[in-house]
């Protein structure tokens, strides 16, 4: 058996996210070691359940700061030296970055996950160019490179940062856990969810508007948006939001918690988002059998058969959601046949298990 460490930027998302990966590891007999930031004092106790040992580390996850991000490099090495893993997997941009840099020092076999790209690989600039000359040299590393939608593939291949091909490894988003998240009835008026980070990248802006055209032709319809505030680049400030909840055209949530009450709670998802790996809330929504609108965008479109799940948007066009939330308000008939083809789609594609054993097959574990 092998001693694995995975590694990534954000405590919470090992429980969110990594959750049956870390199981399917612990019961195929691995030792196994989860670093992160610490950020939640829930993490802990999270991990000692799943059987996992817990070793944070800190570092700036959101900032590029060059002498902070190199000291992060040698602790990763220090770290990597004092478990002696004999594998290092990682996810999200700094840990693909830096636990390639960091493992290849210590000579330590590692592979990374493309969870999507960001908004700095999205948009040309100095320091997109300089991010991806600091993939190409962890990937150099990396064994094995994890993606979830082809054009995250495309687009990295295409530019060079994974030089040899047969690292590539597709997965099925981090799939989901069809048991955590069970088929629920669905109400019988039309309610609209949106859960995510306040980001205008998330399509928050475009649900805000769609809201507003659909409450004037359907009044009955309920909207709810939940999600915590993001006081970085691209935030959207609650004084955008007040207002709506003011006036009775969406229902702000704030931080939710219990993810499949609110799921349980709605008849249609939304996620008019700009780009994702593969989105885990809408995964889970459809594995709770709901109707999903999303945008034809790379990673969301994954999830969508358009006409037979869901209905797929363009990006950044709030008039078309609000027609497709419109058409889907109106026949409840509609949204229950693309709520059950929703599960099927689940179970078939994403299940979190599978998507677990492509991963530990791929790496020998």
């Amino acid at each position: 058996m092998s001693r694995v460490l995975l590694l990534g930027s954000y405590a919470p998302s090992l429980v969110l996210f990594r959750e049956p990966l870390l199981k399917a590891l612990v019961q195929a007999g691995h030792e196994v070691i989860a670093s992160a930031p610490d950020e939640d004092p829930d993490v802990p106790q999270a991990m000692e359940a799943l059987g996992v040992q817990w070793h944070p580390i800190e570092f700036e996850r959101n900032r590029v700061q060059p002498v902070r991000d190199l000291l992060f490099v040698w602790r990763l090495g220090k770290l990597l030296k004092e478990l002696q893993p004999d594998r290092l997997l990682c996810y999200t941009i700094k840990p693909n970055i830096y636990g390639g840099w960091a493992a290849r020092s210590v000579g330590v076999p590692s592979a990374a996950m493309v969870t999507g790209l960001g908004t700095m690989f999205m948009n040309p600039s100095m320091r997109c160019t300089i991010a991806k000359r600091m993939l190409r040299r962890a990937c150099r590393h990396h064994d094995h490179v994890f993606f979830q939608n082809k054009d995250d593939r495309d687009d990295l291949v295409n530019a060079g940062v994974v030089e040899d091909e047969s690292k590539i490894v597709m997965t099925a988003g981090s799939g989901v856990d069809l048991n955590a998240f069970p088929v629920q009835p669905l109400p019988d008026q039309p309610i609209f969810l949106m859960l995510a980070r306040l980001l205008e990248s998330k399509g928050v802006r475009e649900y805000l508007e769609a809201a507003s055209l659909l409450k004037r032709r359907c009044p009955d319809a309920i909207i709810r948006l939940g999600g915590m505030q993001d006081p970085g680049s691209g935030g959207i400030p609650m004084d955008e939001i007040q207002p709506m909840v003011d006036s009775g055209t969406i229902e702000y949530l704030g931080h939710v918690q219990d993810v499949q009450k609110a799921l349980g709670e709605c008849s249609v998802y939304v996620l008019p988002s700009w780009h994702e790996g593969t989105p885990r809330s809408v995964l889970e929504a459809m594995s709770t059998g709901r109707a999903i609108i999303t945008t034809n965008a790379r990673g969301c479109r994954e999830t969508v058969d358009d006409g037979v799940n869901g209905l797929l948007v363009p990006l950044k066009d709030p008039a078309t959601l609000a027609e497709a939330m419109e058409f889907l308000t109106k026949d409840a008939v509609r949204r229950a046949a693309m709520g059950q083809a929703s599960r099927q789609m689940a179970e078939s594609r994403f299940d979190a298990r599978e998507v677990a054993q492509v991963i530990m097959k791929a790496l020998g574990l």
